[in-house]
């Protein structure tokens, strides 16, 4: 069976079709789409790489062959994007290849290495394959096909995100599979390795329930700083979430680096220059969050309106912010998910909001590529003008037009008080409307201020309801789905 995850991707394509028939309102100027897809081409893409050759490379977990392979959705495609933005097919799945492909690699022979999750069988059974080809698309080879997990002691239901390591081995997860199962679960999954040079598969790790180590690893693994790899469980954590793991890319040196109370991660950690590590998980909201030292401590805690469910790992450029994708929330109501940035203090901006109502895709879902010209580059797994998802650029550096929201860091509850938005230039004819929202609970504030012509601010007002205990509330500003918020702690 497909993932939870997965089947609301299926789900959601139902209506997909619903937000192609609408209107094409203007683009915010920060995303520009490159591709939408049709569902020959591929739907629901999965991310891509940025290779050597300059070109982008990419899968879409279904789509291709939509009437003899899992009809009526297809079992995915591997695509090319070049400069230009020119989307060329690669190659099409049917159920021996294996099916729901995601995520690619370049290898140390200039091929590009995938998983497809499940099938891989003849007669489209099988938890998955390793594959290969040339990025011409010619030659693509099945490395290994993995079992269902009912057996020991084979992994099953490759996880995306391989990782080239320094010694030219690719390094990945399965999520089940592996040296222990029970009557409930096919395995708790492994840690492999594939040697490009003979395509041979060793499996270094397998999980197990009984130790509180984690199960069920998921998400693009890491090689630190230390050389050994880093990786994160779904759950099954002695603390009652999912576990930080590394272990040496021989095997050796197996160990928790942090559980993960109340958190379910499916990204994988990345890590800034200073050692500490970074991951999402999807509680709630969502968050990122930060392992340091062995502490775990929220960088940000997602509400919706800041976006919510966090599948996929940050991105950190060289100013050291950190970028990712939120599939659902956002400031637009309806919400398609959002693009957002963090600084390392915790300060967070929404850079674009995904409308249903506009054909540049929702569901962000995948982990955004930073070009060679300073650009991040994404994939929306629906919407667009087929429905079908699409690929898009964004610029980090373009804020939009607000530039802050300002409030009381307290106030008494029952009272009432001013706040601020400002833009960085001054408003054009007829102003600039502002969006304001607050969390639920104790403040309220008008749904809009404008910013008058010729003007760079405007004031509005806070109320604030009578309350017996503190509470902290977020006070939203956008324009176009573009915007950030300020903290205002209401006493009681």
């Amino acid at each position: 069976m497909p993932s939870h995850r997965l089947v609301r991707l299926l789900a959601a394509g139902l209506v997909a079709g619903l937000f192609a028939l609408a209107g094409a309102g203007p683009q915010a100027a920060p995303l520009k789409v490159l591709h939408h897809f049709n569902g020959h081409d591929g739907t629901a893409p999965t991310g891509m790489v940025l290779a050597s050759d300059g070109h982008f490379y990419g899968a879409t977990s279904t789509g291709g062959d939509r009437s003899g392979c899992l009809p009526p959705d297809g079992c995915g495609t591997l695509f090319r994007l070049d400069a230009t933005g020119q989307l060329q097919r690669l190659h099409v799945f049917k159920a021996r290849d294996g099916y729901y492909p995601s995520g690619l690699v370049e290898g140390p022979d200039g091929r590009l290495y995938g998983a497809a999750r499940l099938g891989g069988r003849q007669d489209g059974g099988g938890g998955g394959v390793l594959f290969s080809l040339w990025p011409t698309g010619e030659d693509f080879r099945i490395h290994h096909r993995f079992g269902d997990g009912s057996v020991c002691c084979d992994g099953a239901r490759p996880q995306p995100g391989m990782l080239l390591a320094s010694d030219g081995k690719l390094y990945g997860t399965t999520e089940l599979g592996g040296d222990y199962r029970d009557v409930d679960h096919l395995g708790f999954g492994t840690v492999f390795s594939l040697d490009p040079a003979t395509h041979e598969i060793t499996y270094l790790h397998s999980f197990q329930l009984a130790d509180g180590n984690g199960i069920f690893p998921n998400g693009y693994l890491l090689q630190a700083n230390d050389g050994a790899l880093y990786g994160t469980t779904r759950e099954g954590g002695s603390a009652g979430g999912g576990t930080m793991w590394k272990i040496g890319t021989d095997g050796s040196g197996f160990q928790v680096v942090a559980q993960l109370p109340n958190r379910q991660t499916h990204s994988g950690p990345i890590q800034a220059q200073d050692g500490a590590l970074y991951a999402t998980d999807d509680i709630g909201a969502g968050s990122v969050f930060q392992v340091k030292d062995g502490l775990v401590s929220d960088l940000n805690r997602f509400d919706g309106a800041d976006g919510k469910g966090l599948f996929f790992p940050v991105t950190r450029t060289a100013a050291g912010h950190l970028y990712g994708t939120a599939e659902h929330g956002g400031l637009l109501d309806p919400q398609g998910g959002d693009v957002f940035r963090l600084a390392p203090n915790g300060d967070l901006r929404v850079l674009h909001s995904f409308d249903p109502d506009v054909p540049n895709g929702i569901i962000p879902n995948a982990r955004l590529i930073e070009g060679a010209d300073g650009k991040l580059y994404g994939t929306a797994a629906l919407g667009g003008k087929k429905g079908r998802g699409t690929i898009f650029r964004i610029d980090p550096d373009d804020l939009g037009s607000l530039q802050a929201i300002s409030a009381p860091v307290q106030m008494q509850s029952g009272t009432r008080a001013s706040g601020e938005v400002s833009l960085f230039k001054p408003a054009p004819g007829g102003g600039t409307v502002v969006t304001l929202s607050a969390g639920f609970g104790a403040i309220t504030v008008p749904p809009t201020v404008t910013v008058p012509e010729g003007q760079t601010r405007a004031k509005f007002r806070i109320d604030s309801m009578k309350i017996g205990a503190p509470a902290t509330i977020r006070i939203y500003a956008s324009v176009q789905g573009q915007g950030t918020r300020a903290v205002v702690i209401v006493n009681p």
